[in-house]
This record gives structure tokens, C-alpha cells and sequence, in this order.
């Protein structure tokens, strides 16, 4: 009798370590998806990073270029009103390029 008691203690044991067990590993099963779900979703923000860093590189090679563009507009402008204005005009300065665009 007090071998069958133990016996029975010793069962519940074993149950409630395995009952533990597939709950561990449960836990760990969904420790694992949320980490590849996490791994997934960094690799995205890092892909869309580079995009967007590759993108605003480009946009500041633009923007330079059409600074210097413009720079070489208003200094043709600059120069075809200097060459078109009268003789008194050249003693005066340079011509504001702002009262001429108005």
C-alpha cells in the first residue's frame, strides 16, 4: 500500500514535469516565431534605410547641380545686362538680378 502511494506521487510527478515541459516548450516555440518575426522586420527597416539613404544622396547630387546651374544663369544674366545697359550703368555696380526677374 505505501508502494502504491508513492507510486502515485511519483506519477503526478512525472505529469505535472511534462505538463512543464510541453508548456516550456510552447514558450519557446513562440519566443522563436516572435524572434523571426522581430529578425524579419529589422531586415525591412534596414532594406527601406538603404533606400531611402540612396534616395536623399541622389536628391543632394541633384540639388547641388541645380544650384550650380542656377549660379551660371544668373551670372549669364548678370552679364547680358551688364553688356545691354548704358555707359552710366557701369559706374553704378552690379545690377540687382531681383529687380529684373520683377
Amino acid at each position: 500500500r505505501f508502494s502504491f502511494c508513492r507510486e502515485k506521487l511519483s506519477v503526478a510527478r512525472l505529469q505535472r514535469e511534462v505538463a512543464q515541459s510541453k508548456s516550456e516548450g510552447a514558450m519557446r516555440e513562440k519566443l522563436i516565431h516572435e524572434l523571426e518575426e522581430e529578425r524579419h522586420l529589422r531586415l525591412e527597416s534596414e532594406k527601406r534605410l538603404r533606400e531611402v539613404t540612396l534616395e536623399s544622396e541622389r536628391s543632394r547630387a541633384q540639388m547641388r547641380g541645380l544650384q550650380e546651374q542656377f549660379s551660371r544663369m544668373e551670372e549669364t544674366v548678370r552679364n547680358l545686362l551688364q553688356s545691354q545697359g548704358s555707359p552710366g550703368q557701369h559706374g553704378e555696380g552690379t545690377v540687382s538680378i531681383m529687380k529684373v526677374y520683377q
